[in-house]
């Protein structure tokens, strides 16, 4: 995969105003098939935040479960490449801890809860998504059966891989589920 360069896109507004009405529409379809007990999707403004970017594609929108000790619970995650090139070899790591507030990618990745398992997703080559084009990846999440009821922190994060070098960090999210 060759390396893209990092630098700042500029975006004319009436290609803010396209990409804003497309991830509106993909927001709403993943909302409608997920049909998840929980659900977030990005706003306007994140949108036009998240365009002026380094790095991207990114993260549009999550949809979850609740479940019980000794259970699982569902995870999807919403993934937009606004570039005009496809992007090839992304990856979205999926693990509970308190890691989202770290601003510093590093130990963000490393803030995990033990008891539970860390999942990436899709398999080798990963996920290729052409210009304007998304993708939802799905995870479930087995609970341990011995664990506290309680709410807990889920965290994603969105990187695409270079195999023989080191990859980017493109996007993250956060979701409080349910163990009770």
């Amino acid at each position: 995969m060759a390396r893209r360069a990092a630098s700042v896109r500029k975006f004319s507004p009436s290609e803010v105003k396209k990409h804003i009405r497309l991830i509106q529409e993909i927001v709403e379809k993943n909302k409608r098939e997920a049909k998840s007990e929980h659900f977030t999707g990005i706003s306007p403004e994140e949108i036009k935040k998240k365009l002026m970017r380094v790095h991207s594609p990114f993260i549009v929108s999550q949809g979850w479960s609740s479940t019980v000790p000794g259970g699982s619970f569902s995870y999807s995650l919403g993934i937009y490449n606004p570039d005009p090139t496809q992007a090839s070899s992304l990856y979205a790591h999926v693990w509970v801890g308190s890691g989202n507030v770290d601003p510093v990618v590093g130990s963000f990745l490393l803030n995990v809860d033990p008891r539970f398992p860390r999942l990436t997703e899709p398999a080798f080559f990963g996920l290729s998504l052409p210009p304007n084009g998304s993708a939802t990846l799905n995870y479930t999440v087995k609970v341990p059966a011995k664990i506290d009821t309680s709410n807990y922190l889920g965290n994603s994060c969105l990187m695409q891989f270079d195999y023989h070098d080191v990859g980017l960090y493109l996007d993250r999210s956060v979701f409080v589920f349910t163990i009770s």
